[in-house]
């Protein structure tokens, strides 16, 4: 008897053996891309609305009330 030796092993077993050593490091290789830092997600490329931008220069102290005010007439009403 030859134990473990391998020449036993049908087609079916070589082929499932190479299937899971590919999933394995198609795993291994997904995990690593994810953790990569400074990977932007698809749906995270949409910029934020004028409006919301001159409300957190307002926040910030970058624009006075009455600048604030005036900017957001320009941009609600288009005048």
């Amino acid at each position: 008897m030859m134990w473990g030796s391998g020449f036993g092993m049908t087609w079916w077993m070589w082929l499932a053996m190479g299937a899971g050593t590919l999933a394995f490091w198609v795993v291994i290789f997904m995990a690593v891309w994810a953790l990569l830092p400074g990977r932007e997600k698809e749906g995270d490329t949409t910029r934020p609305d004028p409006l919301t931008l001159l409300r957190e220069r307002l926040a910030r102290g970058e624009v006075n009330p009455e600048e604030y005010e005036q900017r957001r007439r320009l941009l609600v009403d288009g005048h």
